[in-house]
């Protein structure tokens, strides 16, 4: 398996995405509070994740499909929080 530079620098970008993504799943599943959180944001989060995932299955790059898939998921889980706590407080 050959990993150039660009690969490595493509890798990591996703990573620290994904970090992201983590932090705010502990935060807003901490607090419970989802009103500064965009729904749209989310769902345009979640459906670029789960293209790159079919991306990265399609170049066969399976450290990709993975962190990407984490992703998608973790994006799926704060969009049912946000309807769970919003529906909470309503």
């Amino acid at each position: 398996m050959d990993i150039d530079i660009w690969q490595m620098m493509g890798s990591m970008a996703a990573l620290a995405f994904t970090v992201g993504f983590v932090d705010q799943l502990r935060i807003t599943y901490k607090t419970r509070d989802v009103e500064g959180l965009s729904l749209l944001q989310w769902v345009v989060f979640a459906a670029a994740s789960a293209t790159f995932a079919a991306y990265y299955v399609h170049l066969e790059q399976w450290m990709m499909v993975t962190v990407s898939v984490f992703g998608t998921l973790c994006c799926l889980t704060i969009i049912a929080m946000i309807f769970s706590f919003r529906q909470k407080i309503a």
